[in-house]
């Protein structure tokens, strides 16, 4: 049985395909949209009758946090979904009661979940990294689960302290391809303790004080479903939501975070020795490039969730003396390798989903990993990316908001890509023979995000087996004949450069010879990849997420003595308010040359401008397909 792990610790969300509807992070993804023009409705495989969460709050500042729900599965795929819950949760510091759980089956017959059917395991970051987690998970398996069914459950997990001191929240999102009948959250605290509502469409929302305390809740509900395609945003981007905390705004977050984590960046003499043997003698920005490559390859990172372990890292000797961590301890360790050589560094909060706005009110788990600020050359480092220069930014840290938990205590937004960079150029210098052979010299060049990108997916293996075998996989794949081979490398392990392949292919079956071919290029480019999945909807109803960046095609095709093309297409541009495409063809002196620049400014395509989008898409794709004849001169 396929299990959703179901995480609820400060926030939750009401996710299509999550088994619970409340959890703390979105894991579950928006089930496809079926292709336009299928008149036939995707399927609800279950709906929220009941999710209601209530965190309470002591004077002492423990805390517990009581979840009751109620799912019906609709389908045998929703029995599937639903019929194991799974409560996350960090064992170091608090604990899980299960209240009830039963199953009432259509005919309305109770039966109540076995003790047996209720078991703990560890997991997987607490058994691969029990230094860094001690997370645990509490199964439920429900029993008779079948279509139209009810499954019920309660809990109330007990926490000794928050996850950062002082500050408390939960959070509450509504997924749009998931009917809820009614959702609702609340905090109760002590009446010396303030709270904060904040909400993103519509919540109703209420505020009690009772002996002492002070209540603050909101409700909300979802009937009309519907099921973003694919790449759109992440639901905290848009989706109705709201967060109920203690923190006024986000500097009590960063100030916490700072007060927890501090300690853990204490200078030791093994620090200050490693600091040294890693700068090599550098200063200033070419000190910190020294010192973060020596990071990247002998600290080893790994993915820990913050819901299962809570933010406090170990310390930095500690993470040094094993050589692994995770974002958190290991961009702690930086910070101090960093400080040793007098360099001012700080960790920064932040998200790696597609969320490019900030969340509505102040929560901790508005981020999920942790980045190295220095302030003195304005450097965002990820300590997780391997490949990773000082200059440009991994995709998924870029353009995002970010907390900076140092002494500005400050709320931002990493850098979006640089406007002038080419994250990608390829330029084939193709011949065509009069047997119909296409033999192709041609060099790739990625810089910024794009040579982070494929570094990481094709250049990690230093036999090279991965490389080949991916570019004779995409070769093959696309029905081309012949042979495909690299020959050249350049700067594969200085970060700081573009990286640069080289290959040489031989499309036996190209064309058609004889005195008139028909030609279409066979290799439509990485512009027409990218813009693939935007060609199937003329309008959408939420964000798309686009990579900002600019990609270059250019082909040289050389063709036989004596052959032309018959005429040429048109050149084509077209501009929107997230960029810009342009096609060029020209054919001189027995070579035809095919320009193709796609440049994107903006991550975030909004419903209004996607038809802008859709546009710009069948422009770049149908370039891709573009024919071609040729005729020998008379």
């Amino acid at each position: 049985m396929n299990t959703r792990k179901i995480a609820f610790v400060a926030a939750i969300a009401l996710a299509g395909l999550a088994p619970l509807a409340a959890q703390a992070r979105v894991q579950a993804q928006p089930q496809p949209q079926p292709p336009s023009g299928n008149a036939t409705s995707p399927q609800v495989n279950y709906k929220i009758i009941k999710q209601h969460v209530a965190l309470k709050i002591a004077k002492d500042g423990s805390y517990t946090k009581t979840v009751s729900r109620v799912i019906q599965p609709l389908t045998l795929s929703g029995v599937e979904h639903v019929s194991q819950m799974q409560i996350s949760y960090p064992a170091n510091f608090a604990a899980v009661k299960i209240l009830k759980a039963y199953t009432q089956t259509a005919g309305g017959k109770h039966i109540n979940v076995a003790s047996s059917a209720i078991f703990t395991q560890s997991t997987p970051s607490a058994l691969h990294a029990p230094f860094l987690s001690d997370g645990t998970i509490k199964n439920v398996v429900f029993p008779s689960v079948a279509p139209g069914a009810t499954i019920h459950l309660k809990y109330v997990e007990h926490f000794k302290h928050a996850y950062l001191p002082g500050v408390y929240a939960v959070a509450a999102k509504l997924a749009p391809n998931v009917p809820v009948k009614s959702a609702s959250v609340s905090v109760t605290a002590p009446k010396s303790m303030a709270l904060h509502i904040h909400a993103r469409g519509t919540w109703s929302k209420h505020r009690r004080h009772d002996n002492g305390t002070t209540t603050l809740s909101a409700a909300s509900s979802w009937s009309h479903v519907d099921f973003p395609p694919e790449d759109t945003a992440a639901l905290t981007q848009y989706a109705p939501m709201v967060v109920i905390g203690t923190a006024a705004d986000w500097k009590d977050v960063a100030q916490a975070y700072d007060r927890l984590t501090a300690k853990s960046r204490q200078l030791t003499p093994a620090i200050r020795q490693t600091a040294t043997r890693a700068a090599n003698g550098a200063h200033g920005k070419q000190a910190v490039s020294h010192i973060y490559r020596w990071l990247q390859k002998h600290v080893q990172v790994v993915n820990v969730d913050y819901h299962e372990a809570g933010y406090q890292p170990p310390s930095a000797a500690s993470t040094l003396a094993r050589g692994m961590g995770d974002s958190n301890a290991s961009a702690n360790l930086l910070c101090s390798l960093l400080q040793a050589e007098g360099i001012k560094a700080e960790p920064a909060l932040i998200s790696t989903a597609h969320r490019f706005v900030t969340y509505p009110g102040a929560d901790a788990f508005a981020f999920n990993h942790v980045l190295v600020y220095v302030p003195k050359y304005h450097l965002y480092l990820d300590t997780s990316e391997r490949y990773a220069g000082i200059k440009a930014l991994p995709l998924k840290d870029a353009g995002r908001p970010v907390l900076l938990a140092g002494p500005a205590d400050t709320l931002t937004h990493t850098p979006a890509p640089a406007r002038g960079d080419v994250e990608y150029r390829e330029v084939q210098n193709m011949t065509l023979n009069t047997a119909g052979v296409i033999r192709s010299d041609s060099r790739v060049t990625a810089s910024g995000w794009g040579g982070i990108a494929l570094r990481k997916n094709l250049l990690g293996d230093k036999s090279g087996a991965h490389l080949q075998n991916a570019v004779q996989t995409s070769y093959y794949g696309s029905g081309h004949t012949g042979t495909i081979k690299i020959t050249d490398i350049s700067h594969r392990y200085n970060l700081n450069r573009p990286l640069s392949l080289r290959m040489h292919w031989r499309n036996n079956d190209a064309v058609m010879p004889g005195q008139r071919m028909a030609l279409v290029l066979p290799n439509p480019g990485r512009i027409a990849r990218e813009m693939s999945s935007f060609i199937g909807q003329k309008t959408r109803h939420y964000p798309s997420v686009l990579k900002p960046g600019t990609i270059v095609d250019v082909v040289h095709l050389h063709l036989p003595a004596g052959m032309h093309p018959v005429g040429l297409p048109e050149n084509e541009t077209f501009k929107a308010p997230f960029g810009r495409y342009h096609v060029s063809y020209h054919y001189a002196n027995g070579t035809l040359d095919v320009t193709r620049r796609l440049q994107l400014t903006r991550f975030i395509v909004t419903p209004k401008n996607y038809p802008k989008l859709h546009q710009l898409a069948q422009m770049a794709v149908n370039a891709s397909r573009k024919g071609f004849l040729l005729a020998q001169s008379s």
